[in-house]
């Protein structure tokens, strides 16, 4: 399958020359990484008791990863697409992705010949009413700010209506298809989406209901769920906001013998900015909610990353969920400053709480991190920057604390 795909690239790069019926267009990035941790992973695993690696005198390490992000768009008609995003070698330098049978297609530690993937193809219509139908494998997870985001790719059938009183989207998304002739449409998990994106004065207003069924695959994953979100986000003048929040809750099969326990979460977040010249300074918070029948916190998102931290929320999360800060507190102040037309300069200082409640080592726990980077564009499609950050993670209860943790890398960007 990957020799097929590399002979397909093999053709489009040949063949884009070659006059057809469609407008070709290539695009895409890579980058290169080095990487220095210390103190940085002991923090990963672990859970809501002693139980966890203790994150004292833990060895220092460096690595270099790079991918590579190839978009594919052929042009039908000025009404008609088709879309292909390629993934290739997304992986650590000689590390365990060379090795065979370990981890899975597209994750850095697939084996070599599995480290080539689609992340998305699809097409899209948009009629003479302006409305677009698109349909395939597309980006899914993401809505409005990054809070509360895991992005990644769902089968989709989208449909976007635009009118006089704002954007409607309406998306039916395939997450597990298991129909058979024993079990009919029984064991499917389908998500039903409709998001709004309006306008009332000078504040764009941005709501999103998600209704998730998933049938009965096993005794213990049978559930409804209900996501609602509201962001919104204005700037007036050299002031600039956004917020969002959300709403989740998941009920599980009672019915199941080993049913999971039903759980309710809520979460927000606020962003404001100023705007002075070249300078950009901001302040920012986010709250978390707990379940403590299902010791389960809102989740802020995999993509949320602390707001814009280098380790909070991304090498350092809490209560065990290994994304993000779960159930958080969390307060921060960032800058941005361009020195000139190449060089940027920015730097993060954030503090979080863990509001988890179970006497475990994450109830009450703490940290705080600052870090800086730079951006040197040496050119317009290549890029180099630099970025350094500590953070120091404290325990809720009498485990003693780990020892700080260091981040550095230094990163090469092309884009073409």
């Amino acid at each position: 399958m990957k020799k097929l795909i590399a002979l397909t690239f093999a053709m489009l790069f040949l063949g884009a020359g070659i006059a057809c019926a469609t407008d070709f267009t290539l695009t895409g990035s890579y980058y290169v990484r080095g990487s220095y941790f210390d103190n940085v992973q002991a923090y990963t695993t672990g859970g809501t008791t002693t139980t966890k690696t203790d994150g004292i005198n833990v060895a220092s390490f460096t690595n270099y990863d790079h991918e590579l992000s190839v978009d594919a768009n052929w042009k039908i008609d000025d009404t008609t697409k088709v879309f292909a995003r390629f993934e290739m070698r997304d992986e650590t330098w000689m590390g365990r992705s060379l090795n065979a049978n370990e981890g899975t297609a597209g994750s850095a530690l697939a084996q070599l010949d599995d480290n080539i993937i689609v992340e998305q193809v699809w097409g899209s219509h948009t009629f003479g009413s302006g409305h677009t139908l698109t349909v395939g494998l597309m980006s899914s997870g993401a809505w409005a700010t990054s809070f509360q985001d895991n992005g990644s790719e769902a089968y989709r059938i989208k449909y976007v209506a635009p009118t006089s009183a704002g954007t409607f989207i309406g998306i039916l998304q395939k997450n597990v298809e298991a129909g058979s002739i024993t079990v009919g449409e029984d064991n499917d998990n389908d998500s039903y989406i409709l998001g709004i994106i309006t306008k009332f004065g000078d504040i764009n207003v941005k709501p999103l209901f998600v209704y998730t069924k998933a049938d009965n695959r096993t005794t213990t994953s049978a559930y409804d769920a209900i996501t609602v979100n509201l962001a919104l986000d204005g700037t007036f003048g050299n002031i600039g906001f956004e917020t969002e929040a959300g709403y989740n809750d998941k009920d599980f099969d009672t019915t199941a013998s080993t049913a999971s326990t039903d759980y309710s979460t809520y979460g927000a977040y606020l962003n404001v900015w100023m705007n002075s010249g070249a300078l950009k300074v901001g302040i920012l918070g986010a709250y978390g909610s707990y379940d403590t029948d299902a010791n389960k916190g809102h989740d802020f998102g995999d993509d949320f990353s602390a707001g814009g931290a280098l380790i909070m929320g991304d090498d350092i999360t809490f209560n065990g969920s290994g994304t993000d800060l779960d159930a958080g507190r969390l307060v921060a102040v960032y800058f941005g400053y361009a020195v000139s037309d190449q060089l940027s300069i920015g730097g993060y200082a954030g503090y979080a709480k863990c509001g988890v409640d179970n006497n475990g080592i994450w109830d009450g726990a703490k940290v705080s991190e600052i870090s800086f980077n730079a951006s040197y564009a040496i050119t317009a499609n290549l890029t180099y920057k630099v970025a350094a950050g500590t953070a120091q993670l404290t325990w809720g209860n009498n485990t003693p604390d780990p020892d700080r943790a260091v981040e550095l890398y230094h990163k090469l960007s092309f884009s073409f």
